[in-house]
């Protein structure tokens, strides 16, 4: 997790997560990766929300 404090008092949280594979992540978040899935308790901690995802591919060394 990366945090970075805003100058309006409140802290944007980047979350980096590893998945083996897109189909993978699709078993999580369904067809629609791109999609951010969200549970109920979050409301309770987040003051605004990404609606989508963006995805990386990590690609070994040479």
């Amino acid at each position: 997790m990366l945090t970075r404090d805003l100058d309006d008092g409140r802290t944007e949280i980047l979350t980096l997560s590893f998945w083996k594979s897109r189909e993978v992540i699709a078993g999580f978040a369904g067809d629609d990766i791109s999609r951010a899935v969200f549970y109920p308790e979050d409301d309770r901690y987040l003051v605004d929300r990404e609606a989508t995802v963006t995805h990386f591919e990590v690609h070994p060394e040479p």
